[in-house]
């Protein structure tokens, strides 16, 4: 039985990455994303893979290719602070290419200029996420809270 931190980043992953998808055009691979695909069916709302304008890949795993390589690809993972460095890593070098990762401590978009720390958990700085990477991270004016949409 998963732990009540880990239960809470889990939640916290699958309930900001329900946001991405809210045209419900979307695909998911195996693991993680298939929970978000529960979470959101759980809803009621419906979920259309067929012309998907995103798919939900799990950070670090086995690489899965969604039918549309037009898709955005957005990467989820339940590791925290300390396996930062590690998940953005197993990212930045995937096939297909991802666009997104969320994770419990920050959304980071994935650039040509480099990495863009977009949402932040509360109680985090960029310098904290920062400080577990050896890439220079970055971030605008626009830079939020997680969850705080």
């Amino acid at each position: 039985m998963p732990s009540l931190a880990r239960a809470a980043d889990l939640e916290r992953v699958l309930t900001r990455a329900a946001e991405e998808c809210e045209s419900g055009a979307a695909w998911f691979g195996q693991g993680l994303p298939q929970a978000l695909k529960n979470a959101i069916a759980a809803t009621g709302k419906p979920i259309e893979q067929s012309a998907a304008e995103v798919a939900f890949v799990e950070a670090g795993a086995a690489p899965t290719v969604p039918p549309s390589p037009a898709a955005r690809v957005v990467a989820l993972s339940t590791e925290g602070l300390e396996g930062l460095a590690s998940v953005v890593r197993s990212v930045q070098g995937s096939k297909p290419r991802v666009a997104r990762l969320i994770c419990p401590v920050a959304v980071l978009d994935f650039t040509t200029e480099g990495i863009r720390v977009r949402e932040i958990r509360h109680g985090l700085t960029a310098a904290d996420l920062q400080g577990k990477l050896s890439t220079t991270l970055w971030s605008g004016p626009d830079l939020k809270e997680l969850g705080s949409h």
